[in-house]
């Protein structure tokens, strides 16, 4: 048995009453990454109480769940986890978790300044912002480019258009965002405002500009959802252009669907710098770092968890379905790090 006492830097946290109910009714919880305080947080609920349990990674990011397990991106790895429901029972036979996510295998990148993150053909591929392009993960290299934008003329380390969020579509990239379609470094934090651009990747074509510092396309049920972060606008874009759904009171970075529900990360502004001076700072007082549920039916919000103190920011959400009350085996657990281990079945 290993201790399974969560990271003692806590967060201060409060939310509604039909939080945790949504939760329960989906029987989801949630991956939450934050990349200024450095975790992996999951989000789980008993139906009347919301637990936030957080594992320390340095600037974590793109965060991606499948069946097998989930991604994390940090600042200069990608660490897949396997999905260990077996071992809940051996490892912690007094807890009530259900299943465990083990770090199994890490890719040591450098610093690419990772985003997005997903699955292609069993391979993990994410979205470099410091090389302007899609990128594979490799046994022989730090990494593999497989796309760039067609205005971005040589691949450099050099941050020429803020290429951010990736749309996967039958475990393909269909969608990306970039903040404007710049070939010189730095030179997209000139046109942060409105010159925010959806691409094609299967067309290297831009399908539509003038948002303001775009972030995480989903494609869900056949619609392709984006943050308008700067403007905290959640909405579609189709034929019609940019179709706002709801606006919420904060810089959107971070978006999953699941049922009628979309869960929508929002944070602060902390590096005036970079994203300073955005429409959203002009609409509200002071902004809220949380995860905000909107019915997608009805374009109506529906509850939040907001976070308070230490945390400012949010990367990436994403649903764990089917498991309630998941745990990661962090590296600030050694003990737990040093004494689980995960074999495989006897041969008969």
């Amino acid at each position: 048995m290993v201790d399974p006492t969560p990271n003692p830097h806590d967060y201060a946290y409060d939310y509604s009453l039909s939080f945790p109910a949504i939760l329960r009714d989906l029987g989801i919880s949630l991956a939450v990454t934050t990349y200024q305080a450095g975790g992996l947080c999951l989000v789980t609920s008993d139906g009347e109480n919301v637990k936030v349990t957080n594992r320390t990674y340095q600037r974590a990011m793109g965060c991606y769940v499948h069946p097998k397990g989930l991604l994390l991106a940090t600042q200069n790895q990608v660490i897949s986890f396997a999905s260990a429901p077996h071992l809940v029972t051996r490892y912690y036979p007094k807890e009530t978790y259900d299943t465990l996510y083990v770090p199994q295998m890490a890719y040591y990148t450098g610093d690419l300044a990772a985003h997005d993150v997903g699955l292609m053909d069993g391979n993990i591929i994410l979205v470099s912002s410091t090389f302007n392009c899609i990128v594979a993960m490799s046994q022989d290299h730090s990494f593999v480019p497989i796309w760039k934008p067609h205005f971005i003329t040589a691949l450099t380390a050099e941050d020429r258009c803020h290429l951010n969020g990736m749309a996967l579509e039958r475990g393909r990239p269909r969608y990306v965002t970039a903040v404007a379609a710049t070939n010189k470094q730095g030179q997209w934090r000139e046109h942060k405002n409105n010159s925010g651009l959806i691409i094609d990747v299967t067309t290297n074509q831009i399908i539509y500009q003038g948002l303001t510092m775009p972030h995480s396309p989903r494609i869900y049920e056949g619609d392709l959802w984006v943050l308008s972060s700067g403007t905290g606008e959640l909405g579609v874009v189709n034929s019609l252009g940019f179709q706002p759904m709801i606006y919420l009171p904060g810089f959107l970075r971070g978006l999953a669907f699941h049922g009628p529900y979309a869960f929508v990360a929002l944070s602060k502004i902390r590096e005036k710098k970079t994203f300073g001076g955005l429409p959203i700072e002009e609409k509200v007082g002071e902004l809220r770092c949380s995860i905000e549920i909107v019915n997608i039916q009805t374009g109506l919000w529906e509850g939040n968890l907001v976070f308070h103190k230490d945390l400012e920011e949010l990367y990436d959400v994403q649903i764990i379905p089917n498991y309630r009350q998941p745990l990661v085996v962090g590296y600030d657990q050694p003990d737990d790090i040093q004494l689980l281990f995960d074999l495989p079945s006897p041969r008969k």
